[in-house]
């Protein structure tokens, strides 16, 4: 089969012939339908280390069984799926609670040799960790549930005060997904902070209350103060770079922030310039396989959308193209890989 596999830092994806993968134990192979090119998989490729030579990203994906492994019950060729992308040890004290995420021996899929990702035309995931998809749900649709799992997880995390006054850094797929969470928990006011006009457009079709561009508006607080009368008690960062000293710096006091970017760069802040500003921090990450279904049950009820966060899909022969391009400034949310289109 074929697959787009990382060679090194600094390398371009490959399009290689790499051997199809088997239903182990407990596993299902699936026909990779649909998968998005996440922001983590571009700043793992840029990073020393972070991956393997051989590696297969990819982990926002939906797909269709077509191997079910040794003991898997309830699962058949043909069935639609979604799957919690990576491998836990099942053992420990946080798997035996359903913290999947916080498994010690966590493998985390598409990052890792042990578990080779979607940018494939197939794959495979753990049938404890895969969701059938219902008929409602389309398989793009399907493909951004990884997403807003992690605006969910976010939202969840900071917990924010009913009627919270909002403001998102970034108008990337993170930074709609918390805008849509926003909404559908009933925050008062939702700004987005955004340089890219095709991106702030986006912001206000996701449910943004107001968008500021901040390639002439210096100073989104004072923005979001004039526009709404206050301002705002929860900053999200969803932009994944160095921004924790600006953040500071521009935060009102006794705001909150919540770091969603999962930024790989080094930071450089005082502690006692967040002190001085009564300032919280929450550091939010993954998510949990019970959002996974939230989220389907959710879309299916249509009491949350995927508009508009798919911008574009492209083949498996393009994707080491379309990756550095989006390694680049570009004003794109969601790219999908359709390897069977």
């Amino acid at each position: 089969m074929k697959a787009a596999v990382f060679n090194g830092v600094g390398e371009r994806l490959q399009i290689q012939e790499v051997a199809m993968p088997e239903a182990g134990p407990g596993m299902l192979v699936f026909r990779v339908k649909a998968c998005g090119i996440c922001a983590s998989d571009l700043h793992a490729a840029e990073t020393p280390e972070m991956l393997a030579p051989g590696v297969v990203p990819g982990h926002e994906y939906s797909g269709e069984v077509v191997a079910v492994g040794e003991g898997v019950s309830g699962w058949q060729p043909g069935d639609r799926l979604i799957a919690f992308p990576g491998r836990p040890c099942g053992g420990c004290d946080a798997c035996l609670a359903g913290h999947y995420a916080e498994c010690s021996q966590f493998v985390l899929q598409g990052f890792d040799l042990q578990m080779q990702g979607a940018y494939a035309q197939y794959s495979t995931c753990m049938a404890e960790m895969a969701i059938k998809l219902p008929d409602e749900v389309s398989d793009i649709e399907a493909a951004t549930i990884e997403p807003l799992a992690v605006g969910l997880n976010a939202w969840r995390e900071a917990q924010p005060a009913a009627g919270a006054s909002v403001l998102v850094v970034g108008a990337g797929i993170i930074g709609l997904s918390v805008v849509k969470w926003a909404r559908f928990f009933g925050a008062a006011d939702v700004g987005v902070s955004e340089m890219v006009p095709a991106r702030r457009q986006r912001a206000l079709e996701a449910g943004a209350d107001l968008v500021i561009d901040v390639s002439s508006i210096p100073d989104p607080i004072a923005e979001y103060q004039r526009v709404t009368g206050r301002q705002p008690s929860v900053i999200f960062e969803c932009v994944g770079r160095p921004l924790i000293r600006s953040l500071i710096e521009v935060a009102p006091v006794d705001a909150q922030l919540v770091l969603v970017g999962t930024g790989m760069q080094e930071e450089s802040f005082t502690v006692l310039s967040a002190a001085m500003k009564r300032l919280r921090m929450t550091f939010a990450l993954g998510y949990e396989l019970e959002d996974f279904g939230f989220i389907l049950r959710m879309l299916r009820a249509g009491r949350i959308s995927t508009d508009p966060l798919v911008t574009a899909t492209v083949s498996l022969e393009e994707v080491p193209e379309t990756f550095e391009m989006l390694g680049r400034p570009n004003d794109h949310c969601k790219v999908l890989i359709t390897p069977g289109a």
